[in-house]
């Protein structure tokens, strides 16, 4: 697993990355732990589908590719950052710049989905 840990305050993220060996070993993870509660903690899994490693894939062809943007200058919005890689990549789904849940303040990264898996890469 990949936790992402914030550079300035050495303070988890609040999410990771998990690389599995199998697509059935990720679904029967996705399917079996999302929602659930964590041990230890009052928080429950949140679990979803990223793309982008050297794992196996999903294969659908319905299926979303996600990549990870990091580095976004202070201002940059949801639409903002869809627009630039829309610009260039026809077949963007969407786009979504990770806000901090305390203060409302964008964190600096954000994720852009595609219908294409050759844009994504």
């Amino acid at each position: 697993m990949l936790a992402r840990w914030n550079k300035q305050t050495g303070h988890s993220e609040g999410y990771g990355f998990i690389e599995f060996s199998s697509r059935a070993a990720a679904e029967h993870t996705l399917m079996n732990f999302n929602g659930q509660m964590m041990s230890n903690v009052e928080m429950t899994f949140k679990l979803n589908w990223a793309s982008a490693s050297t794992g196996d894939k999903r294969g659908d062809s319905g299926s979303d590719h996600t990549i990870f943007v990091g580095d976004l200058a202070h201002g940059v919005t949801d639409s903002m950052l869809e627009d630039v890689f829309r610009a260039k990549y026809p077949s963007v789904r969407g786009a979504n710049v990770v806000v901090d849940r305390m203060t409302g303040w964008p964190k600096g990264y954000g994720f852009v989905r595609f219908g294409d898996l050759n844009n994504a890469l």
